[in-house]
């Protein structure tokens, strides 16, 4: 297995700085933008929940309005593909969002492990049952409300697009620990 190349030592990093194509690294706290990617997250779990308690009722309620039968089965599948276009649209609302707070330098989410919100294949290095690392100690964590969790390391690579080890031309999802194996063109934010 090869060790894949720290960010600043893949080839393009310099022009991609230059360019404004990585995360910034702001001397001070920035302004959070709202919504936040906290309060999208927030949002797409009560979009999860009120799809499956929807879901859920048609089952249980169903039978008692009479609808057992040939209805119930329309019914539910409508409801159910009603809650998936609305948790898809949530799942990318927080998408678009959190990516943009890391390519601004900062972040109002964090976890330790995690990838469920990107369509890509597995990076070919980690293993079947391994989540992404994620280190955020490059970037500002902030609250929602813009206060400071923790100030960044300035000598840590921030999670976010940098110029990609495996494909040229192209940007990679860094985690601040690994190369995710998401892409993205250079003409996204």
């Amino acid at each position: 297995m090869t060790e894949l190349p720290l960010p600043c030592d893949v080839p393009g990093f310099a022009a991609a700085v230059t360019a404004g194509l990585t995360p910034a690294r702001p001397a001070h706290p920035p302004v959070v933008r709202r919504p936040s990617a906290h309060q999208m997250l927030l949002r797409l779990a009560a979009v999860t929940a009120a799809s499956v308690a929807a879901s859920i009722m048609c089952v249980f309620f169903g039978p008692l309005q009479r609808m057992l039968g040939p209805a119930t089965l329309p019914v539910f599948f409508a409801v159910m593909a009603v809650g998936y276009v609305f948790y898809h649209a949530a799942l990318v609302r927080f998408r678009t969002v959190w990516l943009d707070e890391l390519q601004a330098g900062y972040t109002t989410t964090t976890f330790v492990q995690g990838s469920f919100w990107f369509s890509s294949s597995r990076a070919p290095e980690t293993g079947p049952e391994e989540g992404l690392g994620w280190s955020w100690e490059g970037l500002w964590t902030l609250t929602s409300d813009g206060r400071v969790v923790s100030a960044p390391n300035p000598a840590a690579y921030p999670p976010g697009l940098y110029p990609s080890p495996r494909a040229p031309g192209r940007r990679e999802l860094w985690t601040g620990r690994q190369w995710a194996h998401v892409f993205f063109d250079n003409t996204h934010r």
